[in-house]
């Protein structure tokens, strides 16, 4: 017989005494417990264990390493390789992209100033957060029974690595948002906003003076800037996407509070496209300044690009980027990708978008405008401008354009039976002398006029200018 503390080692002619059995085995009728490991090599069910992540129960541990249970509770921390959680993820609150850390104890020293003491989540794992940073963290009383939120800002005057402690001082009521500050508690994350560290004059910014913030109570992702002190002030907030802050270029602006958008210090794009709530797409204009050839014909010509898809059964092309030049002190649009053309009154590729779109008809003379009764002798030009400039020239060599000149005496019948004579075939250039003015000229007729019409085809349509030279004595 084995007795208890008895050494003896057991074999096939011998046995255990009663109560050295219930010092070795675990009991089955009551509660027991064991200081020795316990290998259970088949696994583990406790309670009704059924084997679904969805519709199981109880806690099931397998020989594959895997355990299955209602809710787990960690009191410290949680280390894993690999997460895979559900799909949707959610967050209340705010979210800091910064240092952090989580105090494991709080005390209050004599001078006024509180020691945090930081937890260590592993052996090696030592606080990042450093002297003067702008740390806060978020309090709330449920663990008491209450529903307060309130924020303690604070800033670590000196730290000590070997006990991972900061010692740190409160900021003003005057000093952080709100108009009311709290000591920190213990158990709660603190995090870094930024560094009362302000940069001299010449020196590098203070990289620990930023930081990135998701905040689901202000609705907005913000990049903050330079921030050396809790209240932000509007050159924090280097880039936001939301909800817009209040800062004074937006109070300027016809956004609302409940307006969404992106607000940037600097914007580096490659496509925008501009639309509104009805899906008209706004081409976007692009200046490319006064209209070159060399440019044209380069690596970067002027650009018309369209966009076509199929809406409905049909093809809809939307105009995306027109490039716009000046030329002669006109503004025109291109319409043609990558056109060569001279931006001019009949080109394909370019239309007229400011500028005086109008055909003014002039005159010149070669022998200026004062003759006497029988010394008329000079050449009449009709000159045809568009857009700031003559077109005289390229327009007469156009197929399709007429120039048409008609005579005014008063003397109907006779000015029907005038004819014009044209200088060396131009039809836009006429020689006027003395027998031109008609018989009555100086006599019972004191004024002739000579008026010019020219026809000019754009597209299916004919544009008509119209104007007259008139001779008095």
């Amino acid at each position: 017989m084995i007795r208890r503390n008895d050494s003896t080692p057991a074999t096939d002619s011998n046995v255990f005494s009663a109560l050295r059995s219930l010092s070795m085995f675990l009991r089955k009728d009551k509660t027991d417990f064991t200081n020795y490991l316990l290998r259970l090599l088949g696994g583990l069910e406790v309670g009704e264990a059924i084997d679904s992540l969805i519709a199981g129960k109880g806690i099931i541990a397998d020989d594959k390493g895997r355990i299955q249970a209602d809710r787990m509770e960690l009191r410290s921390s949680l280390t894993v390789l690999r997460l895979i959680i559900n799909e949707i993820q959610a967050m209340a609150g705010d979210f800091s992209f910064s240092d952090c850390g989580t105090i494991e104890k709080v005390e209050l020293l004599d001078d006024g100033t509180y020691r945090l003491t930081m937890e260590k989540r592993t052996d090696t794992d030592w606080t990042t957060l450093e002297e003067n940073d702008v740390l806060y963290s978020i309090v709330n009383s449920l663990l008491v029974g209450g529903t307060d939120y309130y924020t303690s800002w604070f800033r670590p005057v000196s730290k000590n690595r070997n006990d991972n402690t900061l010692t740190v001082v409160l900021y003003p009521d005057s000093e952080v948002p709100g108009g009311k500050n709290y000591p920190p508690v213990a158990g709660y994350n603190v995090t870094r906003r930024g560094n009362a560290m302000v940069p001299d004059t010449g020196e590098a910014p203070n990289e620990r003076a930023q930081s990135w913030l998701l905040s689901s109570r202000e609705g907005r992702i913000m990049f903050l800037q330079n921030v050396f002190k809790p209240i932000l002030e509007d050159y924090n907030y280097a880039l936001t996407l939301g909800r817009f802050p209040n800062v004074k270029m937006i109070e300027k602006l016809p956004i609302g509070p409940t307006d969404v958008g992106v607000m940037s210090k600097i914007g580096v794009f490659e496509k925008i496209y501009e639309a509104d709530w009805n899906g008209t797409i706004i081409p976007k204009k692009v200046d490319r300044g006064e209209w070159s050839l060399a440019t044209a014909q380069g690596d970067e010509p002027y650009r018309f690009v369209d966009y076509e898809t199929l809406l409905e059964n049909q093809k809809v092309i939307t105009t995306l980027e027109q490039h716009t030049v000046y030329h002669y002190g006109c503004k025109w649009g291109c319409i043609v990708d990558k056109t060569t053309e001279e931006p001019q009154w009949n080109s394909a590729g370019w239309v007229l978008l400011e500028g005086d779109k109008n055909y003014h008809l002039d005159f010149t003379s070669t022998a200026g405008w004062q003759f006497f009764k029988n010394g008329v002798n000079t050449d009449i030009a009709a000159v045809v401008s568009y857009g700031n400039r003559d077109i005289t020239n390229v327009l007469m060599a156009t197929t399709g354009v007429e120039v048409e000149w008609l005579r005014d005496t008063g003397n109907i019948p006779a000015d029907n039976s005038w004819t014009p004579a044209y200088v060396d075939g131009q039809k836009h250039v006429i020689r006027l002398t003395s027998s031109d003015m008609g018989s009555e000229w100086g006599l019972s007729v004191r004024t002739v006029k000579f008026i010019c019409r020219v026809f000019i085809p754009v597209g299916e349509d004919i544009e008509t200018v119209e104007n007259y030279v008139g001779f008095k004595i």
